[in-house]
């Protein structure tokens, strides 16, 4: 009989020494640290132990299982971050988990960060136990929710992919959530826990929601390019509401009308100042305290 890794094994105990007890399938001797003994054995009969590598790469057994296993993920949290390696994952035995750097995001601002929850499963290889996330359309296969999330509600999520228009979420019970980037307002990490509000229920039992603030849900996706526009240009522009419309629509793509709209929304939120020449965004760190250097406003066209 091998040895396997990563799983439960039925040994049989052979010896004592002062340090552990010497395990064996009949082939190998394993040792059974008297750290990792929940019960102690007795010489001749047999064991339940997990087997994992230790930090020499040495097979060594526990008698605790762990959260996670070769077929059953789990949400393991992360305790060490290792720029070199990856980061390292507590699976509830004395050896951490290591999930390597080639297969975590490529920006580092999506690292996960400690105390973040990624769902994964255990990999063995020749001489080293490693996480091993699972796929996003994967996730379906083991958690399989019970009960509907409902529209408008908010719920704790946690963040398991980046897609190209925006990050996917789960819930601990596997309900699938997409937020567009629209809906995003900074930066989020691989295991992220999250409190987001559901926007739509799909037929396919997914669902949309919103990482935005209440607040800003009641902008217009007009209000928020102009909003968008503002952070991007020292919190300040020369087109207002007064301005040519050919202007307006070569700097925004929106009509004199929705302008006007979208920059009352803005004003009644109190998130910009209008005065006769000049919109000024409220609170923007970025804002000059000199308005006579604002740029003439064919440079503040979008380009």
């Amino acid at each position: 009989m091998a040895l396997k890794m990563g799983v439960i094994n039925t040994l049989d105990v052979l010896r004592e020494t002062d340090i552990a007890f010497v395990l064996s399938d009949g082939e190998e001797e394993v040792f059974l640290h008297k750290r990792e003994v929940s019960t102690a054995p007795v010489p001749g009969e047999t064991v339940d132990v997990f087997l994992y590598f230790d930090g020499q790469k040495r097979v060594t057994a526990t008698m605790t299982t762990p959260i996670v296993g070769m077929t059953e993920p789990a949400f393991c949290k992360v305790v060490d971050v290792n720029s070199r390696l990856g980061v390292f994952l507590n699976i509830g035995i004395n050896k951490d988990l290591l999930l390597s750097r080639d297969d975590l995001p490529f920006t580092k601002v999506n690292w996960p960060a400690i105390g973040d929850q990624i769902f994964i499963r255990l990999r063995a290889s020749k001489n080293q136990l490693t996480a091993k996330i699972i796929p996003r359309y994967d996730i379906p296969m083991y958690l399989k929710p019970e009960t509907e999330l409902i529209e408008g509600e908010s719920y704790d999520a946690y963040v398991v992919f980046f897609a190209e228009e925006g990050i996917v979420l789960t819930t601990k019970e596997g309900h699938n959530i997409f937020v567009y980037f629209k809906h995003l307002r900074k930066d989020y990490r691989l295991g992220e826990e999250v409190n987001v509000k559901i926007t739509n229920v799909k037929s396919d039992n997914t669902y949309n929601g919103t990482l935005v603030a209440q607040k800003e849900l009641l902008i217009s996706d007009d209000a928020l390019a102009i909003k968008s526009y503002l952070e991007k240009h020292k919190g300040q522009m020369p087109i207002t509401d007064k301005s040519d419309p050919q202007l307006i629509y070569e700097t925004f793509k929106m009509s004199k009308s929705s302008f006007k709209r979208a920059l009352g929304s803005l004003y009644k939120e109190k998130i910009v100042i209008l005065e006769p020449n000049l919109v000024t965004l409220v609170n923007n760190e970025t804002t000059p305290k000199d308005t006579d250097s604002v740029i003439e406003k064919n440079d503040w066209k979008i380009k």
